[in-house]
């Protein structure tokens, strides 16, 4: 049973996150976190040196790139781990730039042979990921192949993992590996309930213990507050901005069908415009709707902000 009120810090937070995976205290989290999710491809990792998360570039008008974690494999891997709050329309672009400016960062003077260390990327998103909303798989692997699937380089690859696909009603000791035993206390940490990871799940329980708010000092406290009400916020907006949108495409269908009605100036140009109208506006709807069940909004809510039942939305997922 979850929690009514929080007593475990939130792991989406950047406090919480760069907290429990990106720092030396907490090493074996991250340790055993990359074994589960990229040691079946790159082999068991058996140590990891953290390293600095600004990169520059070689120019000054080049961008700056602050990541989440970054670090270094006992065998020269270099491992970016990124936690993503929302959506981004150049997602997709943003992690391959990451990826390619530590590949030019590692690039020596006078080396002819481009000997640069791999890069892999991971990339927890808080959010549903379009290529994974209508599978069952919550995780993507993404490599340099050709069109006969030969490996074309090992030296980048990307994970993409979905955390929206673990609802906090599921139970803890029903998860199946080690995979969705990480994404759902990554994603559900500060709803769980007393005793909700029992002693035998090992580095889970332990995360679990460190996690509890009562172990904060008085200055991380404040620390981790603020991060909370810029995670909240961030949140917020985005629900604001799918509110919005559900609600300017209803009145734009409306304003485009009266306004047809009132050029014809005819009793039937009006009622025809005004069905249009209606008809614009619930399409609208209806596209909001599978937006947000493409980003991993319950039914429930969606019915709610749409005003569609939950059936409707329910046969929108057919």
């Amino acid at each position: 049973m979850k929690n009514e009120q929080n007593h475990h810090i939130n792991l989406l937070t950047d406090f919480g996150f760069k907290r429990f995976f990106g720092t030396e205290p907490y090493k074996n989290n991250l340790l055993h976190f990359l074994n589960t999710f990229i040691g079946p491809y790159i082999g068991t990792i058996t140590d990891i040196t953290y390293r600095p998360t600004e990169q520059l570039g070689f120019l000054p008008t080049e961008k700056r790139v602050v990541l989440d974690v970054l670090c270094t494999t006992q065998n020269d891997d270099q491992v970016i781990v990124e936690m993503q709050k929302t959506s981004q329309e150049f997602l997709k672009n943003r992690i391959v730039a990451y990826s390619s400016r530590l590949i030019s960062n590692s690039l020596k003077v006078g080396d002819r042979k481009y000997n640069f260390p791999p890069v892999i990327s991971v990339l927890l998103a808080d959010f549903s990921i379009p290529e994974l909303a209508n599978r069952e798989e919550f995780m993507q692997r993404v490599t340099l192949k050709d069109e006969m699937n030969n490996i074309f380089s090992d030296r980048m690859s990307f994970v993409l993992i979905d955390l929206s696909k673990f609802a906090a009603q599921m139970q803890f000791d029903q998860l199946l590996d080690d995979r969705e035993r990480w994404c759902y206390s990554i994603h559900n940490m500060n709803r769980m309930g007393e005793g909700e990871i029992p002693k035998r799940f090992g580095i889970f329980h332990k995360l679990y213990e460190d996690c509890r708010l009562t172990k904060l000092s008085t200055m991380e406290k404040q620390e981790y507050e603020k991060s909370v009400l810029e995670y909240e916020d961030v949140k917020d907006a985005m629900d604001y901005h799918h509110r919005l949108g559900i609600e300017e495409g209803f009145q734009k269908g409306l304003e485009e069908g009266m306004e047809k009605g009132r050029e014809e100036g005819k009793e039937e140009g009006r009622a025809e415009g005004r069905a249009e109208g209606r008809a614009e506006g619930r399409e609208a709807l209806l596209v909001a709707a599978r937006k947000f069940l493409e980003l991993g909004v319950s039914i429930s809510d969606i019915a709610k902000a749409t005003g569609l039942s939950e059936e409707q939305v329910r046969e929108l997922k057919v």
